[in-house]
């Protein structure tokens, strides 16, 4: 259900809007026709409607809970557990495990904040996930606050073995779960993962995603991410790593199906310098990940963007005569002068679009906006230019 993290106030949200909530009060055969057909109860929700007046807590949401899943039968269901609100998470996870052959979406929701009322031991999080999950689709293991040996709180660091060979989607926050067989996962997001820190150690770690299309990193070390799975078909690649990464890693293998490549340009980046002269077949490129725009801090970018300071290194890497990224359609960037977007364009031919976030007629003097001014016309003779968030131009006319 969850192909990478979404807030856990949305997803709460929409679970509570579900319309068997106000069907069952319709009348009596509308009520009798919900409760005794079980695809109406395949959506299993454990600490996530607490707000909502008169719904069952502690021991009578136990009950409810076994009361729900006798009434899906058989039937594949999809599991959300809101973390933060639950008493004693022993006994929903105890009734989980006895379905877990019918998980076919299992998300651990957890707040950013320390909101969790009593941390778990890791080994309550293991004996969830150790066993066969044959249905699972679909997994996200939220950021649960665990105690480490010494009984001390601590934010997450446990590696899980899960052993689900259906798993197509999966997202980890803080904790890293690692399936026993990757044959169909097409998609993965690694939040707040370090390596370094995880429980059992997995020193060494190599993962082979032989069918990985999408991986998203954020607040981690994308060098670290990017040596430890082995992503050979890779065609869409998000990383906002909150921080340069260091060290760059010694080696990363060609990435040429790799299509789409969106990377938080915080400046000068190892791994980043690593790594894009092995995407030769890019047709997009964004220095900022799309969707977050507000969070950019535009005002306080006054360098140009990376992936032109890169541009001399790439030609060398990968030869003058070549010409750089032939399929590169279409670029993003938070910030950057006409001049700059110029010598862009004049390195890489094929862009025809170009969004810049900060209007560059804007930045600097009267004189130099003024100038800005002339040079962005003169731009959009050659390529479509937007700024911000407007639409592109429309070419034809």
């Amino acid at each position: 259900w969850l192909s990478y993290p979404r807030p856990v106030r949305e997803i709460g949200e929409k679970i509570k809007q579900h319309p068997l909530l106000d069907s069952m009060l319709v009348c009596r055969a509308w009520h009798d026709l919900v409760a005794s057909s079980p695809r109406y109860w395949t959506a299993v929700d454990i600490g996530i409607r607490e707000e909502l007046e008169g719904w069952p807590i502690q021991e009578g949401q136990r009950e409810y809970l076994k009361r729900q899943l006798k009434r899906s039968g058989e039937l594949p269901i999809q599991v959300n557990v809101g973390m933060d609100n639950v008493e004693d998470i022993i006994a929903p996870f105890d009734l989980l495990r006895n379905e877990a052959h019918r998980w076919q979406a299992l998300n651990l929701l957890a707040r950013t904040d320390d909101g969790i009322r009593e941390p778990m031991d890791q080994q309550q999080l293991e004996n969830l996930l150790n066993r066969p999950l044959p249905c699972l689709t679909s997994l996200h293991v939220g950021r649960c606050v665990i105690k480490s040996d010494m009984g001390e709180h601590r934010r997450g660091s446990a590696s899980l073995r899960v052993d689900a060979p259906r798993l197509r989607a999966l997202s980890c926050e803080f904790h890293l779960a690692i399936p026993s067989s990757t044959s169909r996962l097409r998609v993965l997001s690694i939040t707040g993962v370090h390596l370094e820190n995880l429980r059992p150690s997995v020193e060494g770690l190599r993962v082979e995603l032989d069918r990985l299309v999408e991986l998203r990193i954020t607040a981690c070390s994308p060098g670290a991410i990017l040596s430890a799975f082995s992503t050979p078909i890779l065609n869409k690649l998000v990383v906002d790593s909150k921080t340069a990464s260091y060290p760059a890693p010694q080696s990363l293998p060609l990435y040429p199906y790799l299509k789409e490549l969106q990377w938080d340009d915080l400046g000068p980046d190892p791994t980043f310098s690593v790594l894009l002269p092995l995407c030769p077949n890019l047709t997009f490129f964004a220095d900022y990940v799309v969707g977050l725009e507000n969070d950019v801090p535009l005002e306080l970018i006054d360098e140009a963007p990376t992936i032109i300071l890169e541009l001399s290194n790439i030609r060398s890497q990968m030869g003058n005569e070549q010409r750089l990224w032939p399929d590169l359609a279409e670029i993003l960037v938070d910030s950057a002068t006409c001049e700059e977007i110029t010598e862009l364009i004049d390195a890489v031919p094929s862009i025809q679009k170009i969004r810049v976030l900060r209007d560059p007629t804007t930045r600097g003097t009267p004189e130099t906006q003024a100038n800005e001014r002339q040079l962005l016309e003169n731009l959009r003779e050659r390529v479509n230019v937007a700024v911000w968030l407007e639409p592109w131009a429309d070419r034809r006319s």
